[in-house]
């Protein structure tokens, strides 16, 4: 018989943002009959785009629209009980109760102490858009600084130290080579042009295009997977010792074969700053400005005095101020690193001496020190080296150091920001042609760059630690924390009685963010949290909503989102590194909303005004896009939708050419080539010698003394000098526990969110590695054990997880690894219940597990594994 198709009355394709991960990659989405049905790159944009289009994660993401296992209305729990495997027994309740009932609690608490209410967020963009604006709605309730922010794995497993450093030296959230001039690439746990991380399709396509033409890429990893599978050479490396080699490599630089960029050590590093003995600056009396001895008229000066050249900042020497010995810092950096030898750095490391010493002279030889490069008719220094790292190898309790010491051998040859060497997210978005919003960095005090645009706070200038604690993060102490480690501690409430924060947290709200199960310990997560009320906006429920969670709303997936602020600041973020036009994408809706659902920046406003701070939100938002045109600005009293507010803002930002960038979904401009290489045009200088740190270590002190803290605290590592730290993870090893275990971030995958996706279901079941436990073949050989077996892994905690083996020959033999946030039990995601293995929960909690520093969390830990 014959069949009839309904018509077809409408097919159309519209512009968007992808919204699987953190990236944002421009998308177009074909729409049939008002269900999209096919979701693609856009060609020419360089997000993503000309030729490269979306990642597998990308084009599957049709699912988050499609998926049946949605919350279609608000869930309340009726069972008091929380706690993992408890049933919360929901009920759908309508969105007026909801919202009423989550407004008078947080009206309560807000009067008696908005510190008891914590905000969610998180890193992708399945239910995510704007990026500092959930920071902007905590404050207009009251909330002070970042202490109060919980996320998922994406935090604490991911970049605190490398955003730290990152703000402080480029100026930037992150870091990526500049792919087009670049010859040699070293890579520290860093998946960057892979297929993951930071605008992971634009640098993969500016990568795929780097290797056509022939550059060297290096890959220090624990496992020759993604990163290392593809690189020109893998080195295998333990987790945590990538400190060790990086300052090998730069005692070879600095004291071995002794060739460095002299002038820009001079010119822009901290390096001629004169010390006193006790390791700090001496400033001059009435400006405070830290000084530098000027060679040609032997005259100590102001570091920025107009009399100072660049070229006569002296470097070494030993002077006099006012009765006082002085001398440059590089004097006892360079002193400093001649402990850090190659032999000692292979011993640590487990990388063989003769390839730390290739490496080492590969670097240098490449780096090309003295020459230049014209460009659009500009001369900028040429150092085709670039070094970068990222959560693999900072996500240890010594993260601030791996860092620091990784950023030292680009420092050494002057590959920061210029041609070919190591690139921040641009610091600089010039304004659209006729539009107003312009993010430029500057120099702030000492001579430190000042980021444009950073996530919570400004990592310069340093706040002293002080007392008391003015939020839940105790980031009045913690100053140098993106966001704060401290509500995830096991020991929360000592550290809370210790330094006067007397709140105790009540409440919970905001995005979608399975933190129970994604940081570490869960019991000590359930511990700290399951006394909140508990409010989240999902597409489903997950493992937090369904053991702590008190209601759930039904939150758009990014294909029901009008987001007209998604990428606006995403050049420090997903934007392109390189030198190529700017593309800013907005996150346009290509169906309507499936069930109840509602865009979570729209809840925010219901809630805001409902709690009567609405107002105070709206002037943070006209104050950070800077917008003073009163036809514009959002006026008191008024109550726009996200959509509203964005109407008016587009025009601020885009001017006249608003409506043709709404229609096609993207504005398009070009990026000047003095906004990449912006390193020699600012006059700034990096922190290289950590001086800050020593004014906070002593400050910290007074503050343990004073308080009586006295929990374990690694207070050596605020130092001023790049150094090597044993991780906790290896402290722990002995001869039960003789394995690091380490997660991975598979390309497959973006945290947990993705498991639920059937079409990436379907892939990672083909993927030998995603949903199993890796072992070294000669490791597996030795303890007995094969491809499939079901194994166990247990910390000296007593915490177990167990999974499937799958050998590989490219890992360490002293390293088992798992993909990341696996082992899901949530009823509400059925496709990703019980696959893989959960790593998380095998991280302890305890305070001295995190970097004492940045707060980042060791992500490796010391086990054993042995079969039933």
């Amino acid at each position: 018989m014959t069949y009839k198709t309904d018509e077809i009355w409408e097919d159309k394709w519209v512009n968007t943002t992808c919204g699987v991960c953190y990236c944002g990659c421009a998308a177009k989405v074909r729409v049939v009959n008002g269900v999209p049905v096919k979701v693609e790159g856009i060609k020419d944009s360089t997000m993503g785009g000309d030729g490269s289009g979306l990642c597998g994660k990308g084009t599957a993401g049709l699912m988050y629209y499609h998926d049946p296992n949605r919350i279609k209305k608000p869930l309340l729990r009726t069972n008091p009980e929380k706690g993992i495997g408890v049933d919360p027994k929901w009920k759908e309740i309508e969105w007026d109760e909801a919202l009423e009932i989550i407004a008078t609690k947080m009206k309560k608490i807000m009067e008696d102490d908005p510190n008891k209410i914590l905000f969610t967020n998180q890193t992708m963009r399945a239910s995510d858009g704007p990026h500092n604006h959930p920071y902007f709605y905590a404050q207009a309730f009251g909330v002070k600084n970042n202490g109060n922010f919980i996320i998922g794995g994406g935090s604490l497993h991911c970049g605190n130290a490398c955003h730290m450093l990152g703000g402080l030296i480029h100026g930037a959230w992150s870091i990526a080579p500049d792919w087009r001039y670049t010859k040699y690439v070293l890579k520290w746990g860093s998946s960057k042009g892979t297929g993951s991380g930071h605008s992971a399709m634009t640098n993969a396509r500016l990568r795929a295009d780097a290797i056509r033409r022939g550059i060297k890429e290096v890959v220090f990893d624990p496992m020759g997977n993604f990163a290392g599978g593809k690189a020109t050479e893998w080195v295998a490396i333990l987790p945590g010792t990538d400190t060790a080699v990086g300052l090998a490599i730069a005692n070879y630089i600095a004291n071995i074969r002794g060739e460095m960029d002299i002038l820009y050590l001079k010119a822009k590093t901290n390096f001629p700053y004169l010390i006193k003995d006790d390791g700090t600056y001496i400033r001059h009396e009435e400006s405070d400005k830290p000084l530098i001895f000027d060679s040609r008229e032997a005259k100590i000066k102001e570091y920025d005095d107009p009399t100072l050249a660049w070229e006569d900042c002296a470097l070494d020497g030993e002077y006099e101020y006012n009765g006082e010995r002085v001398r440059p810092c590089f004097v006892p950096f360079k002193e400093h690193l001649k402990q850090y030898t190659i032999e000692w750095a292979s011993e640590i490391s487990t990388v063989p001496v003769a390839t730390i010493l290739k490496v080492c002279k590969e670097w240098v030889d490449n780096a090309q020190i003295g020459s230049t490069i014209t460009l659009e008719g500009k001369t900028y220094p040429y150092r085709p080296v670039s070094s970068v790292t990222f959560r693999g190898s900072q996500g240890h309790s010594n993260g601030i150091h791996q860092v620091a010491a990784i950023d030292l051998m680009s420092q050494l040859v002057g590959a920061e920001d210029v041609p070919g060497g190591t690139l921040g997210w641009p610091a600089i978005r010039r304004a659209y042609p006729g539009g107003n919003y312009e993010q430029t960095c500057k120099a702030g005090k000492d001579g430190v760059i000042v980021p444009s645009v950073f996530y919570s706070h400004d990592p310069w200038p340093v706040h002293a630690p002080s007392l008391p604690a003015t939020n839940m993060g105790c980031v009045d102490i913690w100053t140098h924390c993106t966001l704060s480690h401290i509500p995830y501690v096991d020991e929360i409430d000592y550290i809370h009685e210790k330094f006067g924060m007397k709140s105790k947290p009540e409440m919970i709200f905001g995005i979608a963010a399975n933190f129970v199960i994604s940081n570490s310990d869960w019991d000590t997560a359930i511990k700290n949290f399951k006394d909140c009320f508990v409010v989240q906006m999902d597409l489903w429920v997950n493992e937090t909503d369904q053991a702590i969670g008190d209601i759930i709303l039904p939150d758009v997936s990014y294909l029901e989102k009008d987001c007209w602020s998604s990428e606006i600041d995403a050049f420090f973020f997903s934007g392109s590194p390189s030198h190529e036009d700017w593309y800013v994408h907005m996150q346009q809706p290509v169906a309507k909303p499936i069930g109840e659902s509602r865009f979570f920046m729209d809840v925010y406003i219901d809630v805001a005004n409902r709690c009567g701070v609405l107002d105070k939100f709206n002037a943070k938002l006209n104050d950070y896009y800077g917008v003073t045109d009163p036809e514009l600005t959002i006026k008191p009293g008024e109550v726009l939708t996200w959509k509203e507010i964005g109407e008016r803002f587009l025009k601020w930002v885009y001017g006249k050419d608003t409506e043709k960038i709404k229609e096609q979904g993207y504005a398009t401009w070009n990026k000047p080539i003095e906004d990449v290489y912006w390193r020699w045009d600012i006059d700034t200088r990096c922190p290289v010698y950590m001086e800050y740190l020593l004014h906070d270590r002593k400050r910290m002190e007074e503050i343990f003394e004073q308080t009586g803290f006295d929990l374990e605290f690694d207070m050596d590592q605020y130092s001023a000098l790049p150094s090597w730290f044993w991780p906790e993870s290896h402290k722990d090893l002995d001869s039960e526990f003789d394995l690091i275990a380490f997660s991975y971030r598979d390309i497959l995958h973006t945290n947990n969110t993705t498991f639920q996706n059937p079409y990436i279901d379907e892939v990672s079941k083909m993927c030998p590695y995603t949903f199993t436990i890796t072992l070294n073949s000669s490791l597996a050989k030795e303890k007995g054990m094969k491809d499939g077996d079901v194994i166990w892994i247990e910390t000296k905690a007593g915490v177990k997880e167990n999974g499937i083996v799958k050998t590989m020959e490219a890992q360490s033999p002293k390293v088992i690894g798992i993909a990341g946030q696996g082992g899901l039990w949530a009823d509400g995601r059925p496709i990703a219940k019980g696959k893989g293995s959960n790593f998380c929960k095998l991280l302890p909690s305890k305070l001295k597990y995190f970097d004492p520093v940045a707060g980042n969390m060791e992500t490796a830990v010391a086990v054993k594994i042995y079969k039933d």
